[in-house]
């Protein structure tokens, strides 16, 4: 009886190693996309904690929101980019931290030790992509949380 999962039915056999004409590539890729909007899913909801008072109002932190999803979007751009990006969102996430508390001084820190991560391509990031980034980040961010020469410098 076909299709009834007897041992002799072929399409049984063949469900039982993956799914039919899908390649183990393809799933692979399928299942690193699923985790990584996860976890934008829960760095946006870390961003609408209910119930508690955040020093920095919501306009505060729309620069920071930018270049998350500017850090994301390059994510998605790059083929099989997998947890090079890992570090970066969580950078943000440190800032983001920092920012809540109102802690300028290590937002500052902060935000620089993000650009020193774009600056050396850490994890092997595409230069194209740590550039773009890099160039947002001085378009989006206030001067007071990060070192404008670095960018000023890359200018001229």
């Amino acid at each position: 009886m076909a299709g009834a999962g007897f041992p002799n039915d072929h399409r049984a056999v063949e469900t039982s190693r993956g799914i039919p004409g899908v390649r183990e590539e393809d799933i692979m890729r399928i299942i690193q996309v699923t985790k990584w909007m996860a976890a934008s899913v829960l760095l946006l909801a870390s961003l609408v904690m209910p119930g508690v008072v955040r020093v920095a109002g919501a306009g505060e932190q729309e620069w920071l929101d930018a270049m998350v999803q500017a850090v994301l979007a390059e994510q998605a751009k790059e083929e099989g980019a997998g947890d090079r990006f890992a570090p970066y969102v969580a950078q943000l996430a440190t800032v983001r931290g920092y920012l809540s508390k109102d802690d300028g001084e290590a937002v500052y820190r902060s935000m620089n030790r993000f650009m020193e991560m774009l600056q050396a391509r850490e994890q092997g990031i595409a230069p194209e992509a740590a550039d773009r980034l890099f160039d947002y980040c001085y378009v989006v961010t206030p001067a007071r949380y990060h070192d404008v020469s670095r960018h000023l410098h890359r200018l001229s």
